[in-house]
């Protein structure tokens, strides 16, 4: 073992700089190990989410694969601190949201009788938003190190609840969100969740707002026409593109593990169009955009999350400021793959790949360079397999972990906690 440092780390993996175009995963930065509810920062792969982000040194943001040279996305300054919205939430936020009556039919979510496209525009362009995003990634050689970045948002109340995707401002220092009127508001987070990759933002404006619609994707039918608005390229917010959807339902399997139920819809969606609306020809908001396939030779493959999945993560965030009963193991891991031994082998003697402990909340009898063997006796290789795993149970249920200590067995039990996020932690207390 090389004597610099006998402990695991908190360091990158070169995993995330590998192209894979079969790989549906966003892009977001090299791999970090992470607890079960903190989903990874998303490595840089095919499936990229379309955020618009400057690049500063050290900083592993979206879209390298799309970026267009000396592009950068500025705000002029930030706004405000953003900070939690321990005070906004709400004890009854459907009240605030305006949602239609499903109306089964042939012809999709919209019915039979539908607008054209410029009256959906003039329907709902005002509730479509710029988000701007400044982010403080500390000091680099003594030097500030800022990053600023670009995505959408969609109005869903009157009084200035947005919701937009969990990407576009995670990790933001400030948020400064612009309506369709060019009016400028700081914000601030209400609630986020990495998991359907959804937050929900509030700005207090001066008047009431327009906000939008929400439908139910549950009825959209493929084929059905669809129109996106956003802001692509962090430049041309209220940019309009139509299209139809590909799929209803379309299950993707991220590299970490992650699975998620998108739209798929060939409507040209750009980087910075993250958190941006998708409607169908009644003017009904059916999803949010958030990511679209990028590889050589593909075309028209973009996603959005239902809006069925997320009118439930949106109410949880505004009541909550978190999305309830999500599982948390209290595991931070590490991946030890073939692509990576030899860099941890290097570094602190690892000669065998597997997931590999971190540190452990909730169960002691684990520690630190571990490597987990079994999950209530299915051998788990990789940190997706043991998300699997765990994904199986519910908050409240015990498990029984093996691992493998330097040649030692080591099984001990571990209670599955609800996950909270630390910054409801702060204001919980």
């Amino acid at each position: 073992m090389n004597n610099q440092n006998s402990q695991f780390e908190n360091g990158n993996s070169n995993r995330a700089n590998q192209e894979n175009s079969y790989s549906y995963v966003f892009s977001n930065g090299p791999s970090q190990p992470k607890k079960q509810g903190k989903k990874p920062s998303f490595p840089i792969l095919a499936l990229v989410v379309c955020i618009c982000f400057s690049f500063v040194a050290g900083f592993g943001g979206a879209l390298s694969a799309m970026m267009i040279s000396g592009y950068t996305t500025k705000v002029e300054e930030e706004t405000s601190e953003f900070t939690d919205g321990k005070d906004l939430l709400l004890d009854s936020p459907e009240s605030s949201l305006n949602r239609t009556e499903s109306e089964k039919s042939v012809y999709g979510s919209a019915g039979e009788e539908v607008f054209a496209v410029s009256e959906v525009v003039r329907k709902v362009q005002d509730a479509v938003v710029v988000i701007d995003v400044t982010i403080n990634n500390g000091s680099h050689f003594g030097t500030p190190s800022v990053s600023y970045g670009a995505g959408s948002g969609v109005i869903i109340s009157e009084d200035g609840y947005i919701l937009t995707c969990n990407h576009v401002v995670d990790g933001a220092s400030s948020v400064k969100v612009t309506l369709n009127n060019d009016e400028e508001y700081a914000a601030v987070l209400v609630g986020s969740d990495e998991a359907s990759d959804l937050a929900v933002l509030k700005i207090t404006p001066d008047e009431a707002l327009t906000y939008v619609e929400q439908g139910w994707s549950s009825d959209l039918v493929a084929g059905e026409a669809v129109v996106a608005i956003g802001n692509p390229l962090g430049t041309l917010g209220g940019s309009v593109t139509t299209g139809i959807i590909s799929a209803t339902e379309r299950n993707i399997t991220m590299d970490d593990g992650t699975e998620m139920t998108l739209i798929q819809t060939d409507t040209a969606i750009n980087s910075g169009n993250s958190g941006g609306g998708l409607f169908n020809l009644a003017g009904e908001l059916i999803g949010i955009v958030n990511a679209k396939y990028s590889a050589s030779g593909v075309e028209g493959l973009a996603f959005a999350i239902p809006i069925d999945s997320a009118y439930v993560v949106q109410v949880d965030l505004m009541k909550y400021g978190y999305v309830r009963g999500v599982v948390d193991h209290g595991l931070t891991v590490l991946d030890i793959t073939n692509e990576n031994l030899m860099q941890y082998h290097y570094y602190y003697g690892i000669s065998e790949i597997g997931v590999y402990v971190v540190e452990s909340e909730y169960a002691s009898e684990l520690q630190n360079s571990d490597r987990i063997v079994s999950v209530n006796g299915t051998t788990v290789l990789t940190e997706a397999e043991l998300k699997a795993e765990i994904g199986k149970y519910k908050v409240g249920d015990e498990i029984t972990i093996v691992a493998d200590r330097k040649g030692t067995t080591i099984t001990c039990k571990l209670t599955l906690q609800e996950y909270v996020p630390d910054r409801v932690k702060d204001y919980l207390q």
